[in-house]
């Protein structure tokens, strides 16, 4: 842009110097200023051409760093979930081995909820575990509450009113770990808060109790990570 203004404004002069003159010019004259906006106009668009050069450089310089950044980006993002991978199943295993001193017995390991084609059904799938040096078949049932609200009222859901269909409600039989999965049906205008689980077994005298924030286990930040079945 610069340039091309450049250009304009020697053409410009030159027409005036030609215009200002009180006696027509002689052809040598004319021809001498021919040769000089001539010359002037080459230097001026090899100017140009050189410039258009350099940015055109500059551009595909550009594109080649920024394509290499969302490289460097993404391997980076690659690198750091494998971490997190491998992360949460050595914690997994130290926890079966019993080495993470978190955990005695039978305990839920992780919980989590995803949502369906249906705004009101949501799929359930829980991580139960034991420590392996207990070396005990360990079996029981899972009961599943929800609390919520309906109406601003209060309220918990049992199995009866949760079960998608007539399933039965879920049952463990394991050694050192099992995922169940399975299907919740909320009723309409019920809004849910919590996700409770109990864990009975006839070789423990106490069951286990855990409580989880419903948003929490939807959005995938709830506690620990699953595996599958053993």
């Amino acid at each position: 842009m610069v340039v091309t203004i450049a250009v304009v404004s020697v053409l410009m002069f030159a027409a005036w110097q030609l215009a200002s003159r009180h006696h027509p010019p002689e052809t040598d004259e004319l021809q001498k200023d021919v040769a000089f906006l001539a010359s002037e106009l080459d230097n001026v668009t090899r100017r140009l051409q050189g410039a258009q050069a350099r940015q055109i450089v500059l551009q595909r310089e550009t594109d080649v760093l920024r394509r290499a950044n969302r490289l460097l980006r993404e391997q980076e993002s690659e690198r750091q979930a494998e971490l997190n991978r491998l992360t949460s199943e050595l914690d997994f295993y130290r926890r079966l081995a019993g080495t993470g001193g978190t955990q005695e017995g039978l305990d839920v390991y992780h919980a989590e909820i995803s949502a369906t084609d249906s705004s009101r059904v949501f799929q359930f799938i829980l991580t139960l575990t034991q420590n392996i040096r207990r070396a005990d078949i360990v079996t029981g049932r899972v009961r599943i509450d929800v609390e919520g609200t309906r109406n601003d009222r209060l309220l918990s859901l049992r199995w009866n009113q949760l079960a998608h269909g007539d399933t039965p409600e879920p049952r463990f039989r394991f050694k050192y770990f099992q995922q169940l999965e399975g299907y919740l049906a909320l009723p309409e205008n019920f809004t849910p808060l919590r996700l409770k689980i109990r864990l009975e077994s006839g070789t423990q005298r106490n069951p286990v109790l855990r409580s989880y924030e419903w948003k929490e286990l939807l959005n995938g930040t709830g506690p620990g990570s699953s595996a599958g079945a053993g």
